[in-house]
């Protein structure tokens, strides 16, 4: 999420004073319903997998940041203090030093989850951007090997059966190992290594032809920079480049994991040249990336990271972990491009309306009745009067029960119910009122005290475009 751009069209102070910090942004209530529902859905897979939650402070100490040199001090937000503190840029540094500090006396492995901001700015030119990111994710401390490996991406694998992907996401997770990585390197020039890595990570074609190899070189390089695709295939080819461990490490882990992956509709691709953002992963290598309508989206990162955790532990020599975090509003934003059903969408939603202010206790205990059924309701503060009979004699249906979508009809049905169980009268109206303006012409033909029209009452359908100052509109 980007949080900040910069505009040329303040004309005053008064207008910039309008407009929120730089480095911020609103995120409205129907994205923040959103997130929640994605992340919730998130640690309901972490909760089974015997992952308990932990909160590590947004503020640390630079030098934790910093993660042993693998993060660059230029990215990080810096808080203006006596102490070296910033804002985090990523969450597995914090977590690891407090899994080799407090946690240190904990039996292995220790399973633990996270949701939080993580903030980074970057040099746009002059120009100094913002961004925060809300990430949610696991680490997993003390499993070595295959185990772990494994473990992490059948917990990546089950929470993407826990999202609502759309077939035209061809949700993709990308698999790479940086020990295999540094091992097709070293057989460049020690001088070339760093373009070479550069270009091949980047999969820059036009920087790769720039740099100054011998024939041999290129053609090596030309080679590695198309080698990523189906894993079998790859790991074929990559027998003939290199004999480094590693190799065999992700023939394993593709053999343990690549059924749950076609269960779970995600496509496994092997990338030997898959550089992640941050530097100090040191073995198996993840990226889940999808397809959005322009572009493709990364999702969720992670791997496995043993020697961050020895610099927090020194003395233990045999330290390991491995972990991924997911972008929440980057899928939050994949998920609604499709009109995935996400917070809101499938709930029954109440809006009640009355016609004269005399009637607004009856609405208010309307509501009541609505709350205690554990429903959500609200109230609709516009009061219809000379639009219906001030006079109406108190005798006879009281309520008007409308709904926006066939399948509401049930719903609706209950709610009527619902208000004859507690001696109140209610009609229902015999179809559909999609929009609220189409149920105000439902009351006007039929005019009683108060109106209740349900919507959401559907199982992910489209929603209605309904008049702006609607309530109930997601």
């Amino acid at each position: 999420m980007i949080l900040w751009q910069e505009r040329s069209d303040l004309q005053s102070s008064e207008e910039v004073s309008r407009q929120p910090a730089r480095g911020a942004r609103d995120l409205l209530p129907q994205d923040v319903e959103d997130n929640r529902w994605i992340c919730a859905q998130l640690h309901g897979v972490y909760r089974r997998w015997g992952y308990k939650e932990l909160a590590p402070p947004t503020i640390e100490r630079l030098d934790t940041l910093e993660a042993a040199g693998a993060i660059d001090a230029e990215v990080l937000l810096k808080v203006a203090t006596q102490d070296a503190l910033g804002l985090r840029p990523e969450i597995t540094a914090s977590v690891a030093r407090t899994a080799c500090t407090r946690l240190a006396g904990r039996p292995r492995p220790l399973r633990l989850w996270y949701e939080g901001s993580v903030f980074h700015r970057e040099d746009m030119g002059g120009h100094e951007r913002v961004q925060e990111e809300l990430q949610s994710g696991i680490e997993l401390i003390g499993a070595p090997g295959l185990a772990g490996d494994g473990e992490l991406v059948a917990v990546l694998l089950d929470a993407c059966r826990q999202l609502p992907f759309h077939p035209d996401h061809q949700p993709t997770l990308l698999l790479g190992h940086q020990a295999l990585f540094a091992a097709l390197l070293a057989d460049f020039p020690h001088h070339q290594q760093a373009g070479v890595r550069q270009a091949l990570s980047r999969y820059d074609v036009l920087q790769l032809q720039a740099l100054d190899l011998s024939d041999a070189d290129r053609q090596r390089a030309q080679q590695l920079l198309g080698m990523r695709g189906e894993p079998e295939a790859v790991l074929d080819t990559l027998s003939a480049f290199s004999k480094a461990a590693a190799v065999d490490e992700l023939r394993a882990l593709v053999a343990l994991v690549g059924e749950r992956a076609r269960q779970a509709g995600v496509r496994l691709q092997l990338d030997p040249t898959f550089l992640p953002t941050f530097g100090f992963y040191d073995g198996v290598v993840l990226r889940l990336v999808c397809q959005d309508a322009y572009a493709l989206v990364s999702v969720a990162t992670g791997g496995r990271y043993n020697r961050l955790l020895k610099h927090f532990a020194p003395g233990e020599q045999r330290a390991s972990g491995t972990g991924f975090s997911f972008k929440v509003e980057c899928l939050r934003g994949l998920l609604q491009g499709r009109r995935a059903a996400l917070s809101g969408q499938t709930d029954v939603q109440v809006l009640v309306a009355y016609h004269h202010p005399s009637r607004l206790r009856d609405a208010m205990a309307c509501l009541e009745r609505h709350h205690h059924a554990q429903m959500q309701a609200e109230l609709l503060p516009s009061p219809m009067a000379g639009e219906i009979a001030q006079d109406r004699s108190p005798h006879g249906p009281q309520v008007l029960v409308t709904y926006d979508h066939p399948m509401g009809q049930q719903a609706a049905m209950a709610c009527v119910q619902r208000h004859r169980t507690a001696q109140v009268e209610a009609e229902l109206w015999p179809q559909p009122c999609p929009t609220l303006e189409a149920a105000r012409a439902a009351w006007r033909q039929r005019p009683l005290p108060c109106l209740e029209w349900l919507t959401g009452a559907r199982d992910g359908g489209p929603l209605p475009e309904a008049p702006m100052g609607t309530h109930l509109s997601p």
